[in-house]
């Protein structure tokens, strides 16, 4: 419709001589009906809303259950009647039920693919290099990327090691129904629906916010929404404007409230957030990737919501494949020890991006079956000791008293001579003769 009030325009300036005051009097006819056209055409038909002008805004002047009016309700302009639409303020449940431990960590037991979680953990270092003042940390963008998506796995996608997933991800249409009513606003380039918008990739962009935060962050010379890399920058640069200091619960909250207007999402999104970095050891992982540099601002509909509507990733049970980080083990078997292999490459050289996390590690060899040691056989029970009778002691008779020994006199010493010279010793008796 714009274009044809553009012709009436051109026919106006057409139409007759200019006098000295501007137009002819049959020039201001065609321009004014031109404009009316133009505006009967704006009316009747479904054009585009008018992008608001990029001004900043502090996240922490708004009360913590509600995000600013950012005219998010524009973007569900032509929706037929009946129909579901958004609003400026989010869904609001009285007292929402927390999800129980148990639930939470259900959703975190198929672990983080590493591709996913260097992509996390690259783009929260790139925004502390760009906003230090914003503070996000990896484990928040974690629990979005597994309620949106399963970090890249919702319905049996595989995360690839360039980052995009096969098939690609894409939303269920926003048509009004179980979603919001969201027109569509990119021709089906991205989402290759022309009636309708649908999120896409693994963070969920509708096509209006994704080209307000559209990024490239492994520098690969594009800008892609199916990316994990580029949709990581992008979702970290949106909570960062949306929440100002996440490094509070309130920023946290006010940042994630703005992504999805539902406080179930955020409570959710938290919990994941909290177990990730719990549960998750990165200390002694390496990073792959541009981490410092500039972060452009957003532009055009900046302020509207991420991605509208209940999250389709919430619900998906992909199983882990490939190289995966913080996996739970089945019940029953033990935690899996260090795995060979799977090493990210090292960290880039003078800003320079690596694409080595292109390609995902072979899985490691299965480790061989340790031989059973042979059962040590138990001691035989003992033989039972025969009882012998008790049989009298014989009594030996006594041993004969020996006769007295018998020694050769010795005159002097056992007995003494009488008569002869020798003196005789007192006490000896009479040798005999």
């Amino acid at each position: 419709m714009r274009r044809s009030s553009r012709t009436g325009v051109d026919q106006g300036r057409r139409g007759g001589a200019l006098t000295s005051a501007g137009r002819s009097p049959g020039g201001r006819g065609l321009l004014l009906a031109a404009v009316l056209v133009g505006l009967g055409g704006v009316v009747a038909g479904v054009a585009q809303p008018a992008e608001p002008r990029l001004t900043e805004q502090s996240a922490d002047e708004m009360p913590d259950n509600q995000v600013p009016v950012w005219g998010i309700a524009t973007l569900s302009t032509g929706a037929p009647a009946g129909a579901r639409t958004l609003s400026d303020t989010p869904a609001q449940v009285a007292q929402p039920a927390p999800d129980t431990p148990e639930a939470v960590s259900g959703l975190a037991a198929n672990g983080i693919p590493s591709v996913a979680l260097n992509a996390y953990r690259v783009a929260a270092a790139r925004m502390g290099s760009a906003k230090p003042q914003c503070g996000i940390d990896w484990s928040l963008l974690a629990g979005i990327g597994r309620v949106e998506s399963n970090h890249g796995r919702f319905g049996g996608a595989t995360l690839q090691g360039d980052g995009t997933s096969v098939p690609e991800i894409r939303g269920p249409a926003l048509d009004g129904g179980k979603f919001a009513y969201i027109g569509d606003s990119d021709d089906g380039r991205f989402d290759h629906d022309s009636t309708y918008d649908r999120a896409v990739g693994p963070m969920q962009f509708i096509p209006t916010t994704w080209r307000s935060y559209a990024i490239d962050a492994d520098g690969n010379g594009s800008t892609d929404p199916f990316d994990i890399d580029d949709a990581a920058l992008g979702a970290a640069n949106y909570l960062c404007v949306a929440g100002g200091n996440l490094r509070t619960d309130a920023g946290q909250r006010k940042a994630v409230l703005a992504y999805n207007h539902s406080d179930a999402y955020v409570a959710q999104v938290l919990a994941l957030a909290r177990a990730y970095a719990s549960g998750v050891p990165v200390a002694d992982l390496p990073l792959n990737g541009i981490t410092s540099g500039s972060v452009p601002p957003p532009t055009g509909h900046y302020r509207a919501p991420a991605s509208p509507g209940p999250a389709i990733g919430e619900d998906d049970t992909t199983p882990a494949s490939g190289d995966t980080v913080g996996q739970a083990p089945p019940p029953g078997q033990p935690a899996p020890g260090p795995q060979d292999g799977g090493q990210a490459a090292p960290p880039a050289q003078n800003g320079a991006p690596q694409q080595s996390a292109g390609q995902p590690a072979p899985p490691p060899p299965a480790p061989a079956p340790q031989p059973q040691p042979a059962p040590v056989p138990l001691p035989a029970p003992p033989l039972p000791v025969p009882q012998l009778p008790q049989l009298p002691v014989p009594q030996l008779p006594p041993p004969p008293t020996p006769p007295p020994a018998v020694t050769d006199p010795v005159e002097g010493i056992s007995c003494n001579v009488l008569g002869n010279l020798v003196p005789d010793l007192p006490l000896l008796p009479e040798c005999p003769r």
